[in-house]
């Protein structure tokens, strides 16, 4: 699958995800990971509440940029880097 077949819904998913600095940021600091981080290791770092954290996490998840595994009582956020190869190949680089 190329971006052009992606459905209109999808692309915006992709770029309303993309379009705010502290979803940027989120991306930027996961792609500079070696582990999977906690979500509120996420929102600490970006200094966000856990609500916020949750919000933009969710934007991101639902356009397919990130996993999010529950593990117990505790949620792990990892990018979805075949998103980012498939469809946006060379923006993780340009972090």
């Amino acid at each position: 699958m190329t971006l052009e077949q992606l459905s209109d819904d999808q692309r915006v998913r992709i770029f309303n995800a993309l379009a705010d600095e502290k979803r940027i940021n989120i991306i930027r600091i996961l792609s500079q990971q070696d582990t999977r981080p906690r979500c509120s290791d996420i929102g600490r770092r970006l200094e966000i509440s856990k609500s916020n954290g949750s919000y933009h996490l969710k934007i991101l998840s639902e356009a397919n940029l990130v996993h999010i595994e529950k593990e117990g009582v505790t949620k792990y956020v990892s990018l979805n880097k075949e998103t980012f190869k498939q469809y946006l190949p060379g923006f993780l680089a340009t972090l």
